[in-house]
């Protein structure tokens, strides 16, 4: 199990909240993504992850909850699906949760998307913002 200190930001008008607590067994993303600079933005989210991903929990449940992301904010949250589609091969259970906002088809089918692109199911659940 990964012993590595939890990591947390609030969210701005354009970041997301984000928390990744090993020791917790949370992992959540949510809120609105298009910040100036996405890349170094989710670096430090990713470099967690990297870390984690070397000795993640037996069983990892990851939530997105985004009512909005950008291009830019799409191509980290790819790396990040990647990184958990690594930890789910390396034999660890892991499901990840795609929350959109009732009516919101485009966030839904973008989860869609991504599920494809990274080859895992993911569980789709409608909220009412």
């Amino acid at each position: 199990m990964a012993d590595i200190k939890a990591f947390t930001l609030e969210a701005t008008k354009e970041t997301p909240q984000v928390t990744l607590d090993a020791a917790a067994s949370k992992f959540e993303v949510s809120g609105r993504s298009f910040p100036l600079n996405a890349k170094g933005f989710y670096l430090p989210i990713l470099d967690w992850l990297e870390t984690y991903a070397k000795s993640p929990n037996p069983r990892t449940e990851f939530i997105f909850k985004l009512e909005y992301f950008n291009t830019p904010s799409s191509k980290s949250i790819s790396d990040i699906l990647k990184l958990l589609k690594g930890v789910k091969d390396g034999g660890n259970e892991v499901n990840v949760v795609w929350y959109y906002e009732e009516d919101d088809i485009d966030i839904l089918d973008l989860g869609h998307v991504f599920a494809r692109t990274v080859g895992m199911d993911f569980d789709f659940k409608e909220y009412i913002d």
